[in-house]
C-alpha cells in the first residue's frame, strides 16, 4: 500500500505545479531554505523559488540572491529536504 502512495503522487504534484525539490541547509547560526529543480523543469521564476535565509537568534527571514544561497550552501550542512511544487 505504501509503494502505491508513493508513485501516485509525484504525478499529483506535477499537476498542480512545477516540481521543485525544497532543501534546507544549516550552521550554528542560521537555516537557509532553498528551492532546487526536480528533474528537466529547471526552477520557476517568481518568489516561490527565492531561497531564505533564516537568523535562529532572532527567527528573523529574509529572501537572499541565489548567488548569496550557493555562498552560504559552501559553510553549511544539507539538513533535510522534500519534495514540493511552485505554482
Amino acid at each position: 500500500m505504501l509503494a502505491g502512495c508513493g508513485h501516485s503522487a509525484p504525478r499529483q504534484i506535477h499537476a498542480r505545479g512545477t516540481p521543485v525539490l525544497r532543501a534546507i541547509y544549516r550552521d550554528g547560526t542560521h537555516h537557509l531554505l532553498v528551492a532546487l529543480a526536480d528533474g528537466p523543469h529547471g526552477l520557476p521564476p517568481g518568489d516561490c523559488a527565492a531561497p531564505l535565509l533564516i537568523d535562529d537568534a532572532s527567527d528573523g527571514v529574509r529572501q537572499i540572491t541565489h548567488a548569496e544561497a550557493v555562498d552560504w550552501m559552501k559553510r553549511m550542512q544539507l539538513s533535510g529536504a522534500v519534495r514540493g511544487t511552485c505554482p
